[in-house]
């Protein structure tokens, strides 16, 4: 299928290495660099999935893990992973991604009946309507559990091997745009131990959509030189794909690196 709504240059993906993916069944091209969101809006596919509660239609809202609406399945049997942001999966060849919460299919989903009767269903309406009787309980239990969830979780051993490590550092920088890139070269030049970690595979954030200019160069090239001196200095350690889950006292963070999920 061709990628109708494809700009012919900027942003993040390189042209000249087309991915293959399926989504819903469906085949569609990518290129590196995209998120599966970028790759589906690039190929006109705007409806990604399905409300919780009243099975209303949705696409995608933001462009980044503050993602609500598109939330998929990623890849089958025990390598299979559900509730995957669209906007933060990074694009492979191969990748098989499926819309979560409608059936038989997103387009067509039975679930929407929920919406025609939303007035009967405000927030909160369970804790009466399912107090009586108390013969059904279990039915209703047997019910809820059915329709609760949006995706499904793997029913065989995870093949995935996982490792940790404790880290220390002067200055823990999260984000890699332009005020995370200039915040980790002043640190690490005035001696302290740097880290620095951004979410995304490719470094500089909102730069790769941006025109303007950055000390007289073009942004993506001011990230490309910084880029170079902060991988020759012994004092700065880049993180790239690695998600900061939590800040705790004295300083404490945890972060999530995917090593393996974009190969």
């Amino acid at each position: 299928m061709s990628q109708t709504h494809r700009l012919k240059e900027g942003g993040a993906p390189d042209r000249s290495r087309p991915l293959q993916f399926t989504f819903n069944g469906k085949s569609y091209t990518g290129y590196r660099g995209d998120t599966l969101a970028s790759a589906l809006l690039a190929n006109n596919v705007t409806l990604i999935s399905r409300s919780f509660k009243y099975h209303r239609p949705r696409g995608l809202l933001s462009a980044g893990s503050e993602e609500p609406n598109a939330l998929v399945q990623l890849e089958l049997g025990a390598h299979t992973l559900p509730n995957c942001p669209a906007t933060t999966v990074e694009l492979y060849d191969g990748l098989v991604a499926n819309s979560q919460n409608c059936w038989p299919s997103v387009e067509h989903d039975i679930g929407v009946i929920n919406n025609t009767f939303s007035r009967l269903f405000p927030a909160g309406f369970y804790y009466k309507t399912f107090m009586w009787p108390k013969a059904l309980w279990m039915k209703y239990e047997e019910v809820i559990r059915h329709s609760a969830g949006l995706g499904k979780s793997p029913m065989e051993a995870d093949p995935s091997a996982y490792d940790h490590q404790h880290v220390y550092c002067d200055v823990l920088i999260v984000g890699g745009g332009a005020a995370g890139l200039s915040a980790a070269l002043s640190a690490a030049q005035s001696g302290a131990e740097v880290l620095l970690l951004d979410e995304q595979a490719s470094w500089g954030g909102s730069l790769a959509s941006e025109t303007q200019s950055i000390d007289d160069q073009s942004a993506m090239s001011w990230v490309a030189q910084t880029l170079a001196v902060l991988r020759d200095l012994d004092n700065v350690r880049l993180l790239g794909r690695t998600t900061v889950t939590g800040y705790y006292h004295h300083n404490y963070l945890i972060a999530n690196q995917r090593i393996s999920n974009h190969l």
